[in-house]
């Protein structure tokens, strides 16, 4: 059976990893902060080494152009799988704010709009862990929330923007280094061309300018960030049977300190 989106084998990986990232947190959720911090931290390892085998099969793949220089670990969804497990263990609240908002939007998207090189590979082909990558993505992304390791805020899903637009300026300088010396045709956080991907093509349209294409999609996924927050709110309010109000995971501050149980 390949995988492609919006088939069979996809609709069921992504109910897979759905369910597995529910049956994760109400597992854990009830447990001690140490423990949960250990057993998501143990996850998102994991996902590296599922980063790691997809990029390693289609590098070591013949049949298929993966050049190497253009996929180097500095596109948004590859440095998300990275830092998952140093955000996770690490009390900095700007790396989950990264975690939590377009990581797991750009984990999400991937998997509705990554491009004909990852379709139609069989099922068990490690090729496909590119799929279940990119969804545990956002599965721990939303983990490190749901279990009390981040809560977030409005505050948060603004500067979230500024944080991404200054993670791709680090990124910046090696892609210009990078199609100046080796290869021209990198192309991280698609700087230089939208390569398939939905809205970055029509903004392309309207801006063909390298670059300055991708400003206008800021103020676009602001109200997805802000809806992140709104949903994160509504769910933390549902709360298990017989679980005593305010009892559960203990809160971060807006300055990435722990707090108490039932303080804001």
């Amino acid at each position: 059976m390949p995988m492609t989106p919006f088939t069979g084998p996809w609709y069921v990986l992504l109910l897979l990893c759905a369910g597995a990232g529910l049956a994760f947190h109400l597992t854990f959720v009830r447990r001690p902060l140490p423990l949960r911090t250990r057993a998501l931290a143990a996850l998102a390892i994991l996902n590296v080494l599922f980063s790691v085998t997809f990029h390693v099969a289609y590098l070591t793949d013949e049949s298929v152009r993966f050049p190497f220089w253009q996929n180097l670990p500095l596109h948004l969804c590859t440095i998300t799988s990275w830092l998952l497990p140093v955000a996770v263990l690490a009390d900095r609240r700007p790396l989950r704010v990264l975690m939590f908002f377009p990581g797991v939007i750009a984990g999400a998207l991937a998997l509705a709009s990554a491009g004909p090189l990852y379709w139609g590979h069989p099922v068990w082909d490690p090729k496909t862990f590119f799929w279940v990558a990119h969804a545990l993505n956002a599965v721990i992304g939303c983990l490190i929330a749901s279990l009390g390791l981040y809560r977030p805020t409005y505050r948060d899903a603004v500067l979230a923007l500024p944080y991404t637009v200054a993670l791709a300026g680090c990124v910046l300088p090696v892609t210009l280094l990078l199609r100046a010396t080796v290869e021209p045709g990198a192309n991280y956080f698609f700087v230089f061309d939208p390569e398939g991907a939905g809205i970055l093509e029509l903004l392309h349209t309207m801006i063909p300018v390298p670059i300055l294409y991708e400003v206008p999609l800021l103020p676009v996924v602001l109200p997805v960030f802000l809806l992140q927050v709104a949903v994160f709110r509504a769910l933390s309010r549902i709360r298990p049977a017989g679980s005593p109000a305010g009892s559960g995971s203990p809160s971060t501050s807006p300055h990435g300190s722990s707090e108490a149980p039932g303080r804001s």
